[in-house]
């Protein structure tokens, strides 16, 4: 697999990261569980590129995308809530979608 550096959703995934850590939501607990989620995603895309074949990275995606998909329940409680969070809500589902087509091509054996 190629490093994880040359995926176009590893660097999604960081900026995501990089966008909640300047979130401003006043809900302690959330923002920092919302952090810890997306440092999650970006880590388990490493972390399965460093595994020595295709099905082991898939499964390190699968984990990466359901952080991804605990992030998106956790930016609509933030919005239920009164917090300006859309464009993290459009950055989140352009990382959900990289992560499907890429878990897809890799199952597909392309």
């Amino acid at each position: 697999m190629a490093n994880f550096h040359s995926l176009r959703v590893w660097h999604a995934a960081l900026r995501q990261v990089t966008a909640m850590s300047r979130l401003g939501i006043r809900y302690g607990d959330l923002a920092s569980q919302m952090r810890r989620a997306a440092i999650s995603v970006a880590s388990n895309i490493c972390e399965g590129c460093g595994r020595n074949s295709d099905a082991e990275l898939i499964r390190f995606l699968e984990i990466a995308r359901g952080s991804n998909t605990e992030i998106e329940g956790q930016l609509q409680i933030s919005k239920a809530l009164g917090a300006g969070v859309d464009p993290l809500i459009a950055t989140n589902a352009s990382v959900g979608r990289m992560l499907t087509v890429l878990i897809r091509r890799l199952r597909s054996g392309g």
